[in-house]
């Protein structure tokens, strides 16, 4: 009975990918979420049909590319340590070269942790009052006590600092998705792949710049999930718990710096049950229960620690119901994307949470009716809402470095509004069609032979698509699960590559075997 459960669960995970995958190839390939130049400003995400013809000529192209190759350069020559060294210097020189050249600085969001971080290094807890930043926004307290870190060190609020710790966290992030690769597929050329293929992500280097912890809690998950997989594999007890904890510890630390990683903690908790229940192994039990005290405990012991040194309660902050509802409004930007809202209606009640979840919850019945009334209306609304998240293929990259002043040089200012601009959007439509093509023919290919810590990834991903259905909608939110995309297209990729080999020798050996017959 445990094992037909267990079962049913992993095809769900499966099934699900694949539906989820396959829409995001047909609409890749078909069309694109976009920003241009002249609305990047507002963040209007505006829609365009692709030429199919050119997509699957890239595609094609890319493939007969590495056949080509692969026949003629074996995998096992690939110094592939000098490859792993290569991948990661040039990830985090391009970051730091992008940080120096493109004289970006914070704005919005980013401008008042910054700010709200600097005055907290002076000991000022000004907007830790009633009705200020820290009040509302809770959620930012583990970005701002890094960013205070970073100034106090700095002696000045030099926000470069983080910067150069989110390009080192670039390269963290390839070096950890080179080891998960190949943790889960042990495959030289896959891990070979995937160094590539993260060279190939021009999008994390343009994100250096971005002030909000994206890509140093993506690099925490992503080594909080690997020392997972070192826990599960470890037989030796000491080792076992020392993994457990530095698990723990990691996926606590994105989740402050970034609470959309409590996902990736779900997903964890929900593959050490599975294999609790698949091994009748109590310790994958004891491990989830570690990994979610040491959340909550470490979430607590910050906000208790800012609690004390400013004299104020911090509290919970907009209740949740606020962004559920927002999510399902139409607004200036797109579907279910930032309206104001939730700010709006908290700083109306006076930062009442009771009464402004009453007023959420009342918006979320007239949606749900609204939805109910016009089911047409509500699958065009969600439609777009996902589209203009998932197939937007910069994933806001180059709409987060618009805020900039200084002296640029000429490639840098085409970067921002001339012909580089329309070059580097095309490159990262025509690279993101061919990575969910990619996965999408892992998962087929590899169908029936998943192991349930193979298809961690996939239940992410799966995760990052309900909450951000119901949730607000960004596109910049969903890169972390393009990254994470990297290994399954890896392995989808070699998986191709393999079978055009297999057909070619197929067919070669036919043609063998037929001037053969013809001789006789």
């Amino acid at each position: 009975m445990i094992n037909r459960i267990l079962n049913i669960g992993k095809q769900t995970v499966f099934w699900f990918s694949v539906l989820f995958m396959g829409f995001l190839w047909v609409v890749s390939l078909v069309s694109t979420a976009y920003f241009n130049t002249e609305t990047s400003f507002a963040e209007h995400p505006q829609y365009r049909m692709d030429s199919l013809s050119v997509n699957f000529f890239f595609i094609a192209v890319f493939f007969l590319i590495l056949f080509y190759l692969s026949g003629r350069i074996k995998t096992e020559r690939v110094p592939i340590r000098l490859l792993l060294i290569g991948s990661v210097s040039f990830v985090i020189a391009s970051s730091l070269i992008w940080a120096s050249i493109s004289h970006t600085y914070p704005e919005a969001d980013q401008k008042a942790v910054s700010w709200v971080a600097w005055l907290t290094a002076q000991d000022n807890f000004l907007f830790f009052e009633h009705g200020k930043y820290m009040r509302i926004y809770p959620n930012q307290l583990g970005l701002m006590a890094i960013l205070e870190f970073l100034y106090r060190l700095a002696g000045e609020e030099n926000w470069k600092l983080f910067m150069y710790v989110t390009a080192l966290s670039n390269g963290a992030a390839v070096y950890l998705l080179y080891k998960i690769t190949d943790r889960l597929f042990r495959n030289r050329r896959m891990n070979c792949l995937v160094l590539l293929l993260s060279v190939g992500c021009i999008q994390m280097m343009l994100y250096t710049t971005f002030l909000y912890g994206i890509m140093l809690g993506l690099a925490l998950s992503l080594a909080g999930f690997l020392c997972l997989l070192y826990f599960l594999d470890e037989k030796s007890g000491k080792k076992k718990t020392v993994f457990c904890i530095l698990a723990a510890l990691f996926i606590g630390a994105a989740i402050l710096v970034k609470n959309n990683y409590g996902i990736f903690l779900v997903a964890m908790v929900l593959l050490l049950l599975y294999k609790s229940l698949e091994k009748r192994d109590w310790k994958p039990i004891l491990g989830a229960a570690v990994l979610i005290l040491a959340a909550a405990l470490m979430g607590k012991s910050l906000t208790a620690f800012y609690e004390a040194r400013s004299g104020h309660t911090i509290g919970s902050g907009m209740p949740k119901s606020l962004w559920i509802a927002m999510g399902m409004q139409e607004g200036e930007r797109a579907e279910g994307w930032y309206n104001e809202f939730n700010y709006n209606t908290f700083l109306e009640t006076d930062c009442d949470p009771e009464k402004s979840d009453a007023i959420a919850r009342e918006s979320i019945k007239e949606s749900i009716h609204r939805f109910g009334a016009d089911p047409v209306y509500a699958l065009s609304f969600y439609y777009k809402k996902t589209v203009s998240q998932w197939n937007e293929p910069t994933y806001a990259a180059l709409w987060v470095n618009q805020f900039h002043s200084g002296n640029f040089s000429r490639i840098v200012q085409s970067i921002y509004d001339g012909k580089l601009y329309q070059v580097l959007h095309e490159y990262m439509n025509l690279y993101q069609s061919l990575i969910f093509t990619a996965v999408l023919m892992c998962l087929l290919v590899r169908r029936g032979k998943w192991e349930p810590e193979q298809l961690f990834l996939a239940l992410i991903i799966l995760g990052g698509f309900a909450f951000h259905t119901f949730w607000e909608a960004k596109s910049q939110y969903i890169f972390p699960y393009f990254v994470i995309l990297l290994p399954y297209g890896a392995a989808g990729i070699s998986d191709i590559v393999d079978t055009m080999l297999r057909e070619w020798k197929r067919m070669r050996n036919r043609k063998e075997a037929d001037w053969r017959e013809d001789r006789t």
